[in-house]
C-alpha cells in the first residue's frame, strides 16, 4: 500500500507515485484511459498531473469527470502555456484511427508524435492567457481550484517576466491554487532554485537513472519547503533495455557485493522499477515520481516497487554509479 508523504511546506499530503495524464484521450481513448484511472485510484494513487495541453485539450474534462465525488481526497496539478488547437470532428475520428495503427504498429508512433506537435501553440506565457487558461482548467476540472498550476514547458526568460509571476501569486491569493510551480528543463529549474522566484514553490522536471543530476539541482539549495516532482522516470524504451543490460552485467560481475548480486538476479518488471524509483527518490529531496503508466499491470507493478523496495541506500548508491558511468 502507497504511504502518503508531506509535500514540502504547502501543507499537501500524497503518495510518492502519481498518475501522468498525458496519455488520456491522446494515446489512449476514453475506455482505456478510464481503465486506467479507475486502476490508479484503486491502487491508492491520489496525484494527478494533466495540462491544458494533454488529449488535445480533453484530458482535463475525463479527470474533471473521473473525480466527481472523489476531489476532497485528490491532488490535481495542472499546467498553461501551451494551448491546444481546436479538434474539428474529423480530427477526432483521425485519433481514432491513429490509435487503431498503433495499437499494430507501436513503431510508428514517433511519426504520428510528429504530427500532432503542429497541433500545439507552445510559449503562450502572457497575463490574459493564464488568467483564460486557469478559468478554463476549473471549469474542465470540475472544481473551484487547483492544487499546483505550473508554467508548461517554460524557458528561463519566463523568469524575467514579473507580471506573469504576480499575476500567478495572486491566484494563490484569491484560493484558485493552492501553489504555483514551474515544469521546465533542469536547467531552468535550477535557476528558478538558485534564485528562490517568487510565487514558485513546485519543481517539475525530467529525472531518470541515466541522468539524475536535476536531482543535484536541490543540493546545497534550501528548498527544503518545495514541492519536488519527476517525470518521465524510465526515459523511454529503449533507456528501458539499456538499464536492464546494466543490471544483468552488475549481477553478473564477480567485484559486486553477493547480497546485491543475488538481488539483481532476474530483472523482470518488478526489480526494475524499484531500482528507477528508489535512484530518483531516495537521497535527492525528490518527493514524486510521475511515470507514464496506461495499462493496469503496470500501474500494479508501479505501485507495488513504490511501496516498498528490496534495496539499501548503500546498494542504490552503488547501482546509480553504475548507471551514470555507462
Amino acid at each position: 500500500m502507497l504511504n502518503e508523504i508531506e509535500l514540502g511546506n504547502s501543507g499537501l499530503r500524497s503518495p510518492e507515485l502519481g498518475f501522468g495524464c498525458a496519455a488520456l484521450l491522446g494515446r489512449t481513448g476514453k475506455s482505456g484511459s478510464l481503465r486506467a484511472l479507475d486502476a490508479a485510484w484503486d491502487y491508492g494513487i491520489r496525484f494527478f498531473d494533466t495540462a491544458r495541453s494533454y488529449g488535445y485539450g480533453e484530458s482535463e474534462t475525463l479527470l474533471g469527470s473521473f473525480l466527481k465525488g472523489r476531489r476532497d481526497r485528490a491532488i490535481i496539478a495542472t499546467k498553461f502555456g501551451i494551448l491546444p488547437a481546436h479538434q474539428p470532428a474529423w480530427k477526432r475520428v483521425a485519433k481514432s484511427v491513429a490509435r487503431s495503427v498503433l495499437s499494430v504498429v507501436p513503431a510508428a508512433h514517433s511519426f504520428f508524435q510528429r504530427r500532432a506537435a503542429g497541433q500545439f501553440s507552445p510559449n503562450q506565457f502572457t497575463v490574459p492567457v493564464l488568467r483564460q487558461s486557469i478559468d478554463e482548467s476549473l471549469r474542465q476540472l470540475r472544481t473551484d481550484y487547483v492544487d499546483i498550476l505550473f508554467l508548461h514547458a517554460a524557458p528561463a526568460s519566463v523568469l524575467e517576466q514579473q507580471d506573469l509571476l504576480e499575476a500567478m501569486g495572486k491566484l494563490v491569493e484569491d484560493g484558485k491554487v493552492r501553489v504555483a510551480g514551474l515544469s521546465a528543463a533542469p536547467e531552468v529549474v535550477q535557476q528558478a532554485v538558485t534564485r528562490k522566484v517568487e510565487p514558485l514553490h513546485a519543481m517539475q522536471f525530467p529525472c531518470n537513472v541515466f541522468d539524475l543530476s536535476a536531482a543535484l539541482i536541490f543540493s546545497g539549495n534550501n528548498v527544503s519547503g518545495d514541492v519536488l516532482i519527476a517525470n518521465h522516470p524510465f526515459g523511454g524504451m529503449a533507456r528501458v533495455e539499456e538499464c536492464r543490460t546494466i543490471l544483468r552485467r552488475l549481477a553478473a560481475d564477480p567485484e559486486i557485493d553477493p547480497c546485491l548480486r543475488e538481488k539483481l538476479g532476474g530483472v523482470d518488471d518488478l526489480l526494475l522499477a524499484e531500482v528507477v524509483f528508489s535512484s530518483i527518490l531516495r537521497g535527492t529531496g525528490i518527493q514524486i515520481v510521475i511515470p507514464a503508466m496506461m495499462r493496469v499491470e503496470h500501474i500494479r507493478t508501479n505501485v507495488q516497487a513504490a511501496s516498498q523496495s528490496r534495496f539499501t541506500l548503500s546498494e542504490i548508491e552503488q547501482i546509480r554509479s553504475a548507471l551514470c558511468a555507462r
